[in-house]
């Protein structure tokens, strides 16, 4: 493997930071609940956390996840053709593979046997209140997924959450977005919050438009100095337009708000058909913290949910429709006991879901000489059960040196059940039998060693063992090509180093990495259909590195970096390639300003970086990679009125999101041009 230092000693100084303080109209706690689900800061956490406050995430109104996301080091959203569907790339290649666990409010948005890349869409991160991303395999509490992150939406806290305010917001290609949020006090104790939106717009490529609708109702009630209740119901809905990627660089070049090949062919056939994507989410949850006595806290979270999605498969020659539809109940719960110099956290999680998969050929149609007729490429359902135990034990060796163990246990269970006929469907489908039920047993062990230098700064090694089941679509909605192909849980190992420091006006935050996956499944473009494939072992090294300064009362910076590489392992299709989408360079840096002579005004500028990467496997082809400047202001005029604005791609940059070579050219899927938005909130 090629070193990852030597490109990136003369930037080590500009190092990362999880959490940060800046001008005095914008603030960043220093306190994390991903990692323990219970609030602690995140200097004592031995693990590369990043947090944006419920500051920063107002000032940067995002309308996307790569908005909210972005300027995290190491962290890369990118939007795909339906607007706010999206990829993620976390210590590992931008894709669509289950690598990553998406919480609200440390709840997941789906089941790991159900893995959807756009899972983000679940939450409302538009109304958010402040996001977490826990960087690597996931600390013992969490489970299939968590292994190149995982990601937390928060919401606004209903006793931080008063009063009564409204926003309105334009931008270009007819963007509109109203949100009305209510919250008050029941009594001094309890308390309930309201907040509710709605966003439509145009969009930018031809076939994009879309709505989409956030509901978030939460409620907090301190029962005595033992007991809290908090009461939570989220949903939201959207639609939209879909595209496809652009075949060949010219045709990106000269036109990138085209809506795309495979689109354009299916909005000409005569029946009409229009391809969508469609979401729908549902969760209510009650918790119940309890102190049971001066050592022992307890955490019981039971939940419902309810995920849908329907989209058009763009990508994939024949432009399925597909509707996917799951219904969860789930319980956590764990014990956190502190016992001085010795803390242990022992819990369970528990998942049932049923979940039902159907796949249509809208309309007769040959690919690659292979005849699909019109009907029910796939129908299905799985009872999926996943159920874990685990504990996490911390010893303070000295008073600066701090060992911490445990693992998890999980079992994860598929229930099949094929509705249609088994075997081949027009050439290119395999449908597999009723008898096809599969059950995953996963052991992962964890262990970590922190010394505090002092009280601001500490030193840490961390090893996490992690792994991903295969997904109810790698399992039974087979390509031909798939059926002999064996797919087991992906296994990984993470090894990490890093450094925090909280010095006067200074937080700074570095890790480097080797996270190893046994068992890799990639997926691979024929020129029509996405295939997936074992690719055996692939390693993945880096280093992330962040600084946020405050340097007067008036300007403040952030840097964000990361440097990194993803390689094959003498595969037997890709020997010691590189992987493709995976941008070795990522950066991203913020100059905020907050004049004295304006009180109430905040403006921000933002350069954003992706590296260069591979389009494809066999390393033959490389995306030039992209910058990106943003403007952000937001002017608080008095205590009832704000005005805010914003313009993405300053520079009207042509970029891609996604660049692909696959069997018959290069694929393109353009990123937003220059986009300006105005708007207003009102307080009562």
């Amino acid at each position: 493997m090629k070193s990852v230092f030597r490109p990136v000693l003369s930037g080590v100084c500009l190092l990362s930071a999880s959490t940060y303080s800046f001008a005095e109209d914008i603030t960043f706690d220093d306190m994390t609940v991903t990692a323990t689900r219970s609030e602690r800061s995140a200097l004592e956490v031995p693990a590369s956390i990043s947090s944006k406050s419920g500051d920063e995430v107002k000032a940067d109104k995002a309308s996307t996840q790569r908005e909210l996301l972005n300027s995290i080091a190491g962290v890369r959203i990118s939007q795909t053709g339906s607007t706010i569907g999206h990829m993620t790339a976390i210590r590992l290649p931008t894709g669509t593979k289950a690598y990553y666990l998406f919480l609200q409010d440390g709840i997941p948005l789906q089941s790991s046997g159900f893995f959807n890349h756009n899972g983000l869409a679940y939450s409302n991160f538009t109304s958010a209140g402040s996001v977490e991303v826990l960087k690597g395999a996931g600390t013992a509490l969490y489970g299939s997924d968590a292994v190149g992150g995982t990601v937390n939406v928060i919401s606004n806290d209903p006793m931080k959450n008063l009063g009564v305010k409204g926003t309105v917001e334009f931008g270009d290609r007819n963007f509109q977005r109203y949100g009305i949020t209510g919250g008050t006090e029941i009594d001094k104790d309890s308390a309930v919050s309201v907040q509710a939106s709605h966003t439509e717009s145009d969009g930018w490529r031809n076939n994009s438009d879309y709505d989409r609708q956030e509901l978030s109702v939460n409620y907090v009630n301190d029962l005595n100095d033992d007991n809290t209740v908090k009461l939570a119901f989220n949903a939201n809905k959207f639609e939209s337009g879909m595209t496809s990627d652009i075949k060949d660089f010219r045709s990106y070049r000269d036109d990138p708000d085209y809506v795309g090949d495979n689109v354009e062919r299916v909005l000409a056939l005569p029946e009409g058909i229009d391809p969508t994507r469609k979401f729908d989410f549902a969760r209510l949850s009650a918790e119940w913290q309890h102190q049971l006595d001066d050592m022992t806290a307890l955490s019981t979270i039971v939940y419902l949910r309810s995920n849908r999605n329907r989209y058009s498969a763009t990508w994939e020659g024949n432009v399925s429709s597909n509707d996917n539809e799951e219904k969860t109940v789930g319980l956590l719960f764990n014990a956190a006991m502190d016992f001085g110099r010795f803390r242990v956290i022992s819990g369970v999680d528990a998942e049932y879901t049923e979940g039902t998969r159907k796949v249509t050929q809208d309309f007769d149609t040959t690919v690659r000489g292979k005849f699909i007729p019109q009907g029910d490429i796939f129908d299905y359902d799985v009872d999926y059960k996943a159920l874990a135990l685990y504990t996490r034990v911390e010893i303070d060796l000295t008073g600066q040196l701090t060992l911490g163990f445990g693992g998890r246990y999980d079992i994860n269970q598929f229930d099949y059940t094929n509705n249609t006929s088994n075997g081949i469907y027009g050439g290119t489908y395999f449908r597999p039998d009723s008898s096809e039920d599969n059950t995953y047993n996963h052991f992962s062990p964890k262990a970590d060693l922190t010394y505090r230098i002092d009280t601001n700064q500490i030193v840490y090694a961390r090893y996490a063992n992690g792994f991903r089941v295969p997904q109810v679509s790698t399992l039974y909605s087979l390509k031909d090509d798939e059926r002999a192909q064996s797919f087991d849980e992906e296994v990984t190992d993470t090894f990490e180093i890093g450094y925090k420091a909280r010095l006067n006006q200074h937080q700074f935050e570095t890790a480097v990495y080797h996270l190893i996956i046994d068992d890799t499944i990639v997926s691979q473009n024929n020129g029509e259909f996405s295939v997936n494939v074992n690719a055996g072992r692939t390693h993945h090294t880096g280093i992330e590195v962040s600084l946020a300064s405050q340097w007067t009362e008036e300007w403040a910076t952030r840097v964000a970096y990361s440097f990194s590489e993803h390689e094959f392992d003498d595969s037997d299709s890709f020997g010691d390639n590189e992987q493709a989408r995976a941008p070795e360079n990522l950066g991203n840096a913020r100059l905020i300003y907050t004049p004295k002579a304006v009180p109430g005004l905040l403006a921000l500028i933002e350069w954003e970086h992706v590296g260069s990467s591979w389009m494809d496997d066999e390393n033959t082809m490389r995306d030039p990679g992209y910058d990106l400047a943003n403007v952000k202001v937001n002017y608080e005029l008095n205590q009832h009125l704000t005005l805010f604005g914003r313009v993405n791609n300053l520079t009207n940059r042509l970029y891609a999101e996604s660049a692909i070579l696959g069997r018959y050219g290069a694929n393109y899927r353009p990123g937003a041009p220059r986009e300006a938005f105005i708007g207003f909130e009102y307080k009562l």
